[in-house]
């Protein structure tokens, strides 16, 4: 029976024992890399004060470092989508990590901000791959009821990532300067590109890729018009990009809105930034996945109640930490606004691929990234900065709580179209990936 369900993935008959150590060795690999992914992105927010110093950047000329990542992040998702739905990922995933981490790495020799800018655009196309493809790769090997719980846990990272990143900023920063920070973060991820290329693929041969499945569109244009057609996915991604034009807002320029607004040293803002992502955060992305995947036995919408709630939740907390001066008040606030806005990752991403389809998941993570950033981050850390040139940072920060007000209306928006979505990508004839599992992972 389990070779059925999980037909040639190991090359045995399997028990359940084996599949639990499979499931943790993708999750663990897949999660590591996405832990030294978010690493690599939020260092340059972490250094902010040390860089825009040696560099004599203003606030615009900052924030578009992170601008820039992101616009060629997304313009070369589409490209990963396209090519992992039809060659792939494990390749393509791997490549993206030998690319990023060299990316960094090279940061700590840059003597310009031309040249600056150069690196991040690097580091953004290999970032581009892992993120496209690792979601996909994932529902590739799970079924729906557990992808909330998996994913949330690949999203562990985005917290973990983050902190780990004002820790390393914080230290060595502080004693080293900025640059060697840069330098030691690229090299552990050289080193997990190879486990990852060694990971099994669902056709049942780990150095064989899955034959291309069907596919009814001629370009990947028209594969994204055809998803954008799907109301949950089109209202979940607007939401989403809603999401990530405040946090990523937010993780950017809080370091130094910790500094400037509320008196605290550049160490000082890293630390807590650390300690309190990496509670909070990091508690707030388990319980999104485990509550999505339990309540799913309720309502396949529960992943949409858990995240549109946790945003419902968090506003008045999250305007608290901007507008406060009392330590008292804005510190525990800090905290749970930030194991709120932490619910989103697995859940949101688990509804994304399961409404595209099994043939499209690779490119239905691309779109979702393109539009996330495109209305999300892209735009925000530099109209951030904008707005701190010439109104003041507090201000500035203080439209992020205009995103979210927005970012929970669409996903709540979302829930009377996830059923009927859900049925059409279930229903006979749908296109379904070769080897993609048809049962639980545990057998």
């Amino acid at each position: 029976m389990c070779g059925q369900i999980f037909p040639g993935f190991l090359g045995i008959s399997g028990k359940t024992f084996h599949l639990k150590l499979l499931e943790t060795r993708i999750l663990l690999i897949l999660t590591s890399l996405n832990l030294l992914d978010y690493l690599d992105r939020y260092l340059v927010a972490a250094l902010g004060s040390l860089i825009k110093a040696e560099m004599e950047l203003s606030g615009k000329a900052f924030g578009f470092l992170n601008t820039a990542f992101l616009l060629v992040y997304f313009l070369t998702s589409p490209v990963f989508g396209y090519l992992g739905d039809r060659y792939g990922r494990r390749l393509l995933m791997a490549g993206g990590a030998v690319l990023w981490s060299l990316a960094t790495s090279l940061t700590f020799w840059v003597a310009s901000y031309p040249a600056l800018l150069l690196t991040r655009g690097l580091v953004g196309v290999g970032e581009a791959s892992f993120g496209t493809l690792a979601p996909a790769y994932l529902a590739d090997v799970l079924p729906l009821p557990r992808r909330s719980r998996s994913l949330g846990f690949l999203y562990l990272a985005i917290p973990l990532g983050a902190a780990l990143a004002y820790l390393v900023g914080g230290f060595i920063g502080k004693h080293f300067g900025w640059r060697p920070a840069f330098l030691l973060a690229g090299i552990p991820g050289l080193l997990l590109a190879n486990a990852l290329r060694h990971l099994p693929s669902p056709s049942g041969d780990p150095d064989i890729a899955p034959e291309p499945p069907p596919q009814p569109y001629r370009s990947p244009l028209a594969a994204a018009r055809a998803l954008w057609r799907i109301p949950t996915l089109r209202l979940v991604t607007l939401g989403y990009g809603m999401l990530t034009c405040a946090l990523g807002g937010l993780a950017f320029w809080m370091p130094q809105y910790l500094e400037k607004a509320k008196g605290l040293s550049l160490a000082q803002a890293n630390y807590l930034l650390f300690s309190a992502i990496a509670l909070a955060g990091t508690l707030g992305t388990l319980a999104g996945g485990i509550l999505g995947s339990r309540l799913h036995r309720l309502t396949p919408s529960a992943p949409l109640w858990v995240s549109g709630l946790g945003l419902i939740l968090a506003w008045p907390l999250a305007a608290l930490v901007i507008l406060s001066p009392r330590p008292a008040v804005y510190l525990p606030a800090l905290v749970a606004a930030i194991f709120l806005l932490f619910l989103h990752p697995g859940v949101l991403t688990a509804v994304i691929v399961s409404v595209a389809g099994a043939g499209l998941r690779a490119q239905a993570v691309a779109l979702n990234i393109i539009i996330i950033h495109l209305v999300g981050d892209a735009p925000s850390t530099f109209l951030i900065g904008w707005t701190a040139d010439h109104f003041g940072l507090t201000r500035g920060v203080a439209l992020t709580l205009v995103a979210l007000a927005l970012a929970a209306a669409l996903i709540l928006g979302a829930i009377p179209h996830l059923r009927r979505d859900l049925e059409r990508v279930q229903a006979p004839g749908q296109l379904q990936r070769p080897g993609a599992l048809r049962g639980p992972l545990s057998g």
